[in-house]
C-alpha cells in the first residue's frame, strides 16, 4: 500500500516522472539478420562464453570447464587447451602470454602454458565469486568485474529481478597476490575494455557504458539507455570497439521491474525458467511468459515481437557512437551474445543461448 501511496504522489509532483520510453531500433540499430546469416564455425559448445585471441592466430573459447583452442583453416581444429577447476567464465591475456580466467563461484585464475596457478578469491576481504570481465592494464595489472557479491553469474536474471546494484571493479597485480576495489555500487557490470587512461565499464542494469579513470576521478558517460543489456567489450583495430548485448529491454519487463510487490512474489514461487525476465534463448515452453502480438495463431513467432530472447551486437566508434550492428530478431536462433572479437576482417561473436561460435562479415570503417 506505502509503494502504491508513494507512486501516486511521485506521479501527482513530477508527472511523466514514470514513462519508460525505450530507445528505437533505427538508424544504425535498424534490425537484420547478419547473425542469423553468419556460418557457425564446428560443432555446437554448449556453456560457451568468452573470446580471446592469440598471438599465433589462434583463439581460445571458455565453454563449461574447459578452455579450448581453435585453429587452423577457419578455426575447424579443436583440442583442450586448459581443465580448469570450475565454470570458465571471462578470459584475458597479458603479453607475455599469460592468460587469467575468470572462475564461477571461486575468482580468477592464472593460466601458463595451459597450466593452473596462482588464484584471486578475494578482495578487500570481500570474496569474488562473480567474475563477469577481465582486462590487462598496460602495467599488467588486472582489472577484474564483478557482476554481484551476492549472486553468480548464472544467476544474472535473479539479479535483475532484484533490481541489485551490487557489482564492483577489482584491480589486481600480476601475479594475482593482492587485490584492491576501484569503484563499487556498479550494477552487474559486464564488460571492460582499456581505452587510453581510462577503462570502459559496460553496466548492464543501467545500460550503459562508462569510462572510468584508473588515475581516479568521476567516470564519464560513452552510451547510456541502450537498448539492452550490455555485456563484453573488445577492441577494433579501426579504433572503435565491439559490444555483444545479453538480451534487449521490453516494456513489458520495464514494467514489471516497477513493481516490488510482484517481482518479489514471483521470485519466490514461479520456476525460474518461467519468470518474466529476459533469457539467452526462447524455450518454446507452453508456460513460457510471452507479451502480446508475439505468436501468430499458426504459432509462427514474428520477427517484428517484442522478444524474451535476442541476438545484438553493437559496432561503437572511437568515440562511443554507435555506427552499426548485427542482430539475431524474435525469430532467430543465434540469440545471447555474450561476446564479439574482430579478427583477420571477420567478426567471431559468441552466442551463448544457442551454444554456437558465430563467423560474422564485416566491413571497414571508412
Amino acid at each position: 500500500m506505502l509503494d502504491t501511496l508513494f507512486s501516486r504522489l511521485k506521479e501527482a509532483l513530477w508527472p511523466g516522472s514514470e514513462v519508460v520510453a525505450l530507445p528505437m531500433m533505427d538508424g544504425a540499430l535498424k534490425p537484420n539478420r547478419r547473425l542469423d546469416d553468419a556460418a557457425p564455425i564446428g560443432e555446437a559448445l554448449p556453456g560457451c562464453d568468452d573470446l580471446l585471441a592469440l598471438d599465433d592466430g589462434s583463439v581460445l573459447v571458455s565453454a563449461g570447464r574447459q578452455v579450448l583452442r581453435l585453429s587452423g583453416p577457419a578455426l575447424g581444429e579443436r583440442a583442450l587447451w586448459c581443465d580448469c577447476p570450475g565454470t570458465v567464465g571471462a578470459l584475458a591475456a597479458a603479453r607475455d602470454g599469460t592468460v587469467y580466467a575468470a572462475i564461477a563461484g571461486a575468482g580468477v585464475v592464472r593460466i601458463e602454458q595451459g597450466r593452473v596457478g596462482a588464484r584471486l578469491e578475494q578482495a578487500d576481504g570481500q570474496p569474488l565469486r562473480c567474475v563477469t570481465a577481465l582486462a590487462v592494464l598496460p602495467d599488467g595489472r588486472v582489472a577484474i568485474a564483478e557482476g554481484s557479491s551476492i549472486n553468480l553469474p548464472d544467476d544474472w536474471t535473479r539479479d535483475l529481478l532484484e533490481r541489485r546494484a551490487h557489482g564492483r571493479v577489482v584491480v589486481a597485480s600480476a601475479d594475482l597476490s593482492s587485490a584492491s576495489t576501484l569503484v563499487s555500487g556498479l550494477a552487474w557490470p559486464d564488460g571492460l575494455l582499456l581505452r587510453g587512461t581510462s577503462l570502459w565499464v559496460s553496466e548492464a542494469w543501467r545500460h550503459r557504458v562508462q569510462s572510468l579513470p584508473l588515475a581516479g576521478g568521476a567516470a564519464t558517460s560513452v552510451l547510456h539507455n541502450l537498448p539492452g543489456y550490455p555485456a563484453r567489450l573488445s577492441a577494433d583495430p579501426d579504433g572503435g570497439a565491439w559490444l555483444s548485448l545479453l538480451a534487449v529491454r521490453t516494456q513489458l519487463l520495464e514494467f514489471v521491474l516497477r513493481e516490488r510487490a510482484y517481482r518479489e512474489q514471483m521470485l519466490a514461487t514461479i520456476d525460474p525458467q518461467h519468470w518474466i525476465a529476459p533469457s539467452l534463448r526462447a524455450t518454446g515452453h507452453y508456460l513460457e511468459p510471452l507479451q502480446g502480438g508475439a505468436i501468430k495463431k499458426l504459432g509462427i513467432v514474428k520477427p517484428w515481437a517484442p522478444p524474451r530472447s535476442y541476438g545484438l551486437v553493437l559496432r561503437l566508434s572511437g568515440k562511443g557512437e554507435i555506427v552499426d550492428s548485427l542482430h539475431s530478431r524474435a525469430a532467430g536462433t543465434h540469440h545471447g551474445i555474450t561476446a564479439a572479437l574482430r579478427r583477420d576482417g571477420r567478426l567471431l561473436a559468441v552466442s551463448k543461448g544457442s551454444g554456437r561460435l558465430l563467423d560474422c562479415a564485416v566491413e571497414d570503417l571508412r
